[in-house]
């Protein structure tokens, strides 16, 4: 393991939150959406954490992140840090073997189980493997590889991922170097990242994306020029490869530029990462959002006829305050996986990411199964 260990990583992706979460409060301008009413939360039933055999079969102990995306024959889970070992009979971790920032798992057609179980991809030691690879002049002692959101079309499957730069010890002993794109046309290999002549930047970070006939909508989330939320952009497919191919939102209509200068908040009151899909009992598209620091064990849900909405906030849900034997600090990296929704999106699944108190990184993703009720039912 590196001078920046394990415990390091983890904090500083919480660190990476409580900063957009804390300069939102300071007088930040954002539009806030409104509310809606065409849904209600019927029962929430928390499933635990999704550590189970699949995890153990590639010696992974505990992970954050975990959104997923459809490809052929199933699904593809990507994850953040990623930390091997072992878990004795009782669950106690036995971490061996150091770690990985970046990480994928498929998931077949057929599931047996909530959590599912899940097949990593790994190294020849059988152990998980990182799944983006650094660039010559990168290398794990200065750098990470955070996914961001995933994608498959076109025989392809693309993966859009945030380049950390390590500048020195402890928490805030980093920075975001950029955002980039990788590739892959076997979902579960190692995707190669795209460079083009003006090498390997993009100008976007989503943490979701929507396809729709013409076009690929993707939401970014941070603060920038005063305003925390949603930053909206979207792509044609054939363009996703050519950093230039990019538009902007610049207001309602919707209106896009490509001139990233004009972009403007699309949403605001937003932190972390989103998770966005079609639920085809609501015949809208719904996203997911963990809170602020004021409800941090909150995942809000709103709602939307198209990508671009207008979007309302329908209802929220409340994490236990205690998970894992511990006290929850923060809820994050809320997401959807609709490989495993039930009645059409009546039944849905999710997965979120916890930071707890005195926790350390025995820390892994727990999954809710929830149930709803369409106002016009």
């Amino acid at each position: 393991m590196s001078r920046f260990n394990a415990g390091n990583l983890a904090s500083c992706l919480k660190a990476t939150i409580m900063v957009c979460i804390t300069a939102s409060i300071f007088g930040c301008a954002s539009t806030v959406p409104g509310k809606c009413e065409c849904f209600k939360v019927v029962r929430s039933d928390f499933l635990g954490t999704v550590w189970n055999q699949g995890h153990a079969n590639a010696s992974v102990v505990s992970q954050d992140g975990g959104f997923s995306y459809r490809v052929p024959g199933g699904s593809l889970w990507c994850f953040g840090d990623t930390f091997k070992g072992s878990r004795d009979p009782a669950g106690n971790p036995q971490f061996s073997g150091g770690a990985v920032s970046c990480c994928i798992a498929r998931l077949g057609e057929t599931i047996d189980s909530l959590p599912p179980v899940l097949r990593y991809l790994t190294g020849r030691d059988g152990k998980v493997a990182q799944a983006i690879d650094f660039l010559p002049d990168e290398s794990w002692d200065h750098n990470r590889i955070w996914p961001l959101s995933g994608i498959y079309f076109n025989a392809k499957s693309y993966i859009y991922y945030s380049l950390i730069e390590l500048t020195g010890e402890g928490m805030w002993g980093f920075q975001d170097a950029g955002s980039g794109l990788a590739c892959s046309t076997q979902p579960l290999t190692v995707h190669k990242r795209i460079q083009t002549p003006k090498g390997w930047r993009f100008p976007v970070a989503p943490t979701a994306i929507v396809m729709t006939d013409e076009w690929m909508y993707l939401f970014d989330v941070g603060k920038r020029d005063g305003g925390q939320g949603i930053w909206l952009s979207r792509v044609r497919p054939a363009e996703i490869e050519n950093p230039d191919g990019y538009q902007f939102y610049c207001g309602p209509g919707p209106r896009f530029t490509p001139d990233k200068n004009k972009q403007v908040l699309f949403l605001g009151d937003i932190y972390g990462q989103v998770s966005v899909v079609w639920n085809a009992y609501l015949d809208r598209y719904i996203l997911a959002s963990s809170s602020n620091i004021f409800h941090p064990r909150e995942i809000r849900f709103y709602t939307a006829e198209n990508p671009w909405g207008p979007w309302e906030q329908a209802v929220s849900i409340t994490v236990p305050e205690y998970r894992q034997g511990k006290k929850v600090e923060l809820v994050y990296c809320s997401y959807f996986h609709p490989e495993l929704f039930r009645d059409n999106g009546r039944i849905m699944n999710l997965t979120f990411s916890l930071h707890l108190e005195d926790g350390g990184f025995d820390v892994n993703n727990e999954m809710i199964e929830v149930e709803i009720n369409s106002s016009d039912a």
